[in-house]
């Protein structure tokens, strides 16, 4: 207890400046508005105020968490950004500092910033809700079997069910999922937004998915933000197969799905040997995980492809130019990766977390067709 009130302790004092400048620039620049930041900056830290309680998994943390969570997240994400903004304002105001004050100086300049800001949000709330992506990916594979040529795998990732997710939304996802033909479906990870008790939901949005279609999913780390233990017995319990450290072969292609890197207790860290250990002579083995630092354990157990997701695609990029926001921040962020001769496939979502926004990163399903390389 006393380790997550420290952690919680150094979060908010990590956060509390970007709030200060951009708050005292707002009031300042545009003084007019004042009201309107206050009420922001009121709404954008309510939160928190329910961070002991948001994981208590009753009906009043859940509301909390899917109403004040996403202004949270934005208004947090903007204090940061808004806080760059006016640093770069303040050097360019140095040059002109004898003939203009500061608030006169970044006026303009900042009225621009917010409405770029207001109209890129309402566009990556319409990207994150109603787009969904079909990325067709042919990966060619040196040994695969000649059994395994053209075979179809569906990639599915970081649903994050949670209080306010659409049923209708999750049944257009598996329904056009159904219609793309897969031989195998995989969910990598983050099924649920940390609570087991959204598994009902997940499945029933599922309804439209043929359940001739094999359908496996590996844990993510918002399983283990939750209740792990729970939850893969909730999962069990339903079509899902789940692999948590195992393996399982869909005629000749071993699927070795690992658990997720985020696990607290020693029987759910990731155990690729264990995943890999009963797979037949003759199967090729797929590594599925959800966090793509799974890649270079794979390679050098010499493992061809490994399918992943988690990054989000940072939920902002711009994909002809394999750009994305986490990519800042992650070696494996978004597509088709060939190091050594093993490659990787990173899923960039196809929910979101929290925040319903998503800026040239639309929500993604990925349709894998295994190839064989010519001799």
């Amino acid at each position: 207890m006393l380790r997550v009130a420290i952690i919680f302790a150094i979060v908010v004092a990590v956060f509390a400046p970007f709030n200060f400048v951009a708050f005292r620039a707002l009031t300042r620049i545009h003084p007019r508005r004042r009201r309107i930041v206050i009420a922001l900056v009121v709404l954008g830290n309510l939160m928190w105020l329910l961070f002991p309680i948001l994981n208590a998994r009753t009906p009043f943390s859940r509301l909390a968490r899917a109403v004040l969570g996403p202004p949270w997240f934005a208004w947090q994400c903007f204090a940061i950004i808004y806080t760059a903004v006016v640093l770069l304002l303040a050097l360019g105001w140095l040059f002109v500092r004898k003939r203009a004050r500061f608030t006169q100086f970044a006026r303009w300049p900042s009225r621009a910033f917010l409405w770029i800001t207001i109209i890129g949000g309402v566009i990556g709330v319409y990207q994150a809700l109603v787009p969904l992506r079909v990325e067709r990916v042919p990966v060619v594979l040196r040994d695969l079997p000649p059994s395994l040529e053209g075979k179809r795998i569906a990639l599915l990732a970081d649903l994050h069910v949670g209080l306010f997710t659409r049923r209708s939304r999750l049944q257009r996802i598996f329904a056009t999922t159904n219609a793309l033909r897969p031989d195998i479906v995989l969910l990598a990870g983050d099924h649920v937004d940390d609570d087991p008790a959204f598994v009902p939901k997940l499945i029933d949005g599922m309804r439209p998915l043929d359940t001739s279609i094999p359908l496996f999913g590996v844990l993510g780390n918002h399983e283990m933000y939750g209740a792990p233990a729970e939850l893969i017995a909730r999962l069990r319990a339903t079509r899902v197969r789940l692999l948590v450290n195992e393996g399982a072969d869909v005629g000749g292609l071993w699927l070795a799905g690992i658990s997720d890197y985020a696990a607290q207790t020693p029987e759910l860290r990731p155990n690729m040997a264990a995943a890999l250990r009963a797979r037949p002579p003759a199967a090729f083995p797929i590594v599925v995980s959800h966090q793509p630092k799974s890649f270079d354990e794979a390679r050098r157990r010499g493992v061809a492809l490994t399918l992943c997701a988690h990054t989000h695609g940072g939920q902002c990029g711009f994909r002809p130019l394999h750009w994305s926001l986490a990519g800042l921040f992650l070696p494996y962020h978004m597509g088709l990766y060939e190091r050594g001769g093993a490659q990787l496939y990173v899923n960039t979502g196809t929910g979101y977390w929290l925040l319903p926004w998503r800026l040239g990163m639309t929500p993604e399903i990925t349709l894998i067709e295994l190839r064989r390389a010519p001799r």
